[in-house]
């Protein structure tokens, strides 16, 4: 099915939001229109695009979804094989994803040939002795030197991380071989040295350590660096006060972290900067169309609101996303925070080129409309609780439950006895009082 559906959106297929706006398709606009340099046409963005709107709709990462949809063509259009002994239950699903990467950008042919030959085996064998046995039949009938697929993997050099619980997270690099086993033994080198007078800390622990002081601190007897820069840590000033054992600060790009180890990472932070939440739900509250380009103040805000791109699911830092208008400059939109958004700039070029539309409902929250009609609510990572986008208003949540305020109190506190607190209990009715 993904397979299918990506080539009929390929094939310009007309899709019901196409039909009810023809002119939201129209590739023949200027680029002077959007403003960059790429066409609506383009057969990448729009299989990029796709991508997308398949992760919005299975709710998970355009990662995780591409991987899907090339696994799927290539069982369709590739290895068919494969597919009917997947559909019968003879392979493994593992299996044949792993023959659908390993075979990818070598000839049809050479990738059938290594399909019928592995095929049978592939019905009684683990998986993990199927991904050796695929591994070295592309080798042997790779039609490119082993050099030459070197040179071209080292293009793909990377350092990523992604987060774990508890306020930890993991760091991944992508380097050729020797590089990663010299850097392993380095490390382990010294951890092996301090295991002798070690009591606490197990081998694991030793070489995670020595890994962090040698980037953070420097390596063991060179001279001592600089402390590491850290950016975006908010504490809420609230919890500080009222619960500093439980409370959760915000770390940018990551999310929830203790309190506490929060307050030490403060202590080496250059300045200090306030920022106004509201208590109840964490929004954050405000720092015209007099401007294009925004403010510093408003550029700080949307790195502290937004924490990242707000395209559904991406998670570049504001680093790598730009202030974008969310309805559009030269239509009227203004320049401010109702309607600011931060957007990484392959995700501009969706809104602005492929017709995706995302509408600010307040709060920072987002509701994205991809070109073929899918809807998601977007929401600000710390938006504790969101207000309901329904028109059914919920029962009022009492600040202070089983609190009245009587009329007296009333009186005391400046406020008219008719009023109507929202958050208070209306006093039990009684005898009337004499002034």
């Amino acid at each position: 099915m993904l397979a299918d559906t990506s080539e009929m959106v390929q094939r310009g297929m007309p899709t019901p939001l196409s039909e009810e706006n023809p002119t939201l398709f129209d590739y023949k606009r200027e680029i002077e229109e959007h403003g960059y340099p790429v066409s609506g046409a383009d057969q990448d963005l729009n299989r990029s695009s796709f991508v997308a709107e398949a992760a919005m709709a299975t709710r998970t990462s355009e990662r995780s979804t591409f991987n899907r949809l090339a696994v799927a063509q290539g069982l369709r259009y590739v290895h068919e094989r494969s597919l009917f002994a997947l559909y019968t239950g003879k392979i493994t699903g593992r299996t044949a994803a792993t023959l659908v990467k390993q075979t990818r950008g070598i000839p049809r042919a050479t990738a059938q040939q290594i399909e019928a030959s592995l095929l049978p085996t592939a019905t009684t064998a683990s998986d993990a002795a199927m991904a050796l046995r695929i591994k070295r039949a592309r080798d042997r009938l790779h039609p490119q030197p082993v050099a030459d697929r070197r040179s071209r993997a080292e293009m793909g050099r990377s350092l990523l991380w992604w987060p774990e619980e508890d306020g930890m997270a993991v760091l991944q690099a992508y380097l050729p071989a020797e590089d990663v086993l010299t850097i392993f033994n380095t490390v382990s080198t010294h951890a092996n040295l301090l295991l002798s007078s070690e009591q606490k800390r197990p081998l694991g622990q030793l070489r995670a350590d020595v890994f962090r002081d040698s980037l953070i601190d420097g390596w063991p007897g060179q001279p001592r660096r600089k402390p590491a820069l850290f950016v975006g840590l908010t504490i809420p000033a609230l919890e500080l006060l009222t619960n500093p054992e439980r409370g959760i600060a915000n770390l940018e790009g990551y999310g929830p972290i203790p309190l506490g180890v929060a307050m030490k990472l403060a202590v080496k932070a250059p300045a200090l900067k306030p920022i106004l939440t509201d208590p109840w739900t964490g929004s954050i509250l405000d720092l015209g169309r007099k401007r294009y380009k925004p403010s510093k103040a408003l550029r700080d805000f949307l790195r502290v609101r937004d924490e990242h791109c707000r395209f559904p699911g991406c998670r570049r830092p504001p680093a790598l996303s730009e202030f974008d208008h969310i309805d559009e400059w030269s239509r009227g939109g203004e320049t401010s925070v109702h309607n600011a958004q931060l957007l990484c700039k392959r995700h501009q070029i969706y809104k602005h080129v492929l017709g995706w539309q995302v509408v600010h409902l307040g709060n920072g929250s987002l509701q994205w409309r991809t070109p073929h009609g899918v809807t998601q609510l977007e929401l600000p990572d710390g938006l504790l609780y969101p207000r309901p986008l329904n028109p059914d208003s919920p029962p009022i949540q009492l600040m202070l439950p089983g609190v009245s305020i009587d009329a007296p109190t009333r009186r005391l506190l400046g406020w008219d006895e008719t009023d109507n607190i929202p958050g208070f209990p209306e006093p039990p009715a009684g005898p009337e009082e004499v002034p």
